[in-house]
């Protein structure tokens, strides 16, 4: 460059600076450019996918009339009412014998019990409008009372799958029983499976006979 007059030389050098960056793409003026988005290969610049975790599927739910009993992690567990039963008198009538019964032979070898005991005596006095009215003995007792919600639970949970019965009313001497939901408060109305959901076990239903 020594041809080119001292003077030049600054100008000259800033016209190669811009032709050398134009050459690699770099813009040359203070504005950022955006990138256009078909011009780039192999998708770069395309969102990538959102991880997501395969949900994991519920156990099927027990058809038909069942019976709950309670298992070794203090949860309920819907036992398969035998089809046949229904013969000697109604399907709720067969719940409650079922329930004031007891788990049977096999049931217990299961580890299933019933938080009701071998006292309790469970009589319906009919349905009306769905609600089922069940007259019971005393509940059973315990220091804790942690096993009332599950007695009744059983009751309001095994009534509530017999077709036509959506709540239970329990009842002792004809009177309405205040009694307590899983979650501790106490009500004296209409009892529904909802209100002990949470005490059931969802990842076990024990067969029935002839299941």
């Amino acid at each position: 460059m020594s041809g080119v007059p001292a003077r030049r030389r600054p100008g000259l050098l800033l016209v190669l600076a811009a032709a050398v960056l134009s050459g690699c793409g770099v813009p040359t003026s203070g504005t950022a450019q955006p990138l256009d988005r078909a011009g780039v290969p192999y998708g770069l610049m395309s969102p990538l996918p959102s991880a997501t975790a395969s949900p994991t599927p519920a156990p099927p739910a027990a058809s038909g009339p069942r019976v709950y009993f309670l298992d070794g992690d203090r949860l309920l567990t819907a036992v398969a009412l035998d089809a046949s039963a229904a013969g000697r008198g109604g399907v709720a009538e067969q719940v409650l014998e079922r329930l004031s019964s007891g788990p049977d032979p096999g049931e217990r070898d299961q580890g299933l019990q019933s938080a009701l005991g071998p006292q309790v005596r469970l009589r319906l006095e009919g349905v009306d409008d769905g609600v089922a009215r069940v007259e019971v003995p005393d509940l059973p007792q315990d220091p804790t009372a942690d096993r009332i919600p599950l007695a009744v639970g059983q009751v309001v949970l095994s009534l509530t799958t017999v077709p036509g019965v959506r709540g239970v009313s329990l009842l002792r001497d004809g009177e309405v029983l205040e009694v307590p939901t899983s979650g501790g408060a106490r009500t004296s109305g209409v009892l529904v499976a909802a209100d002990y959901s949470a005490l059931v076990d969802p990842s076990r239903t024990a067969g029935g006979p002839g299941s």
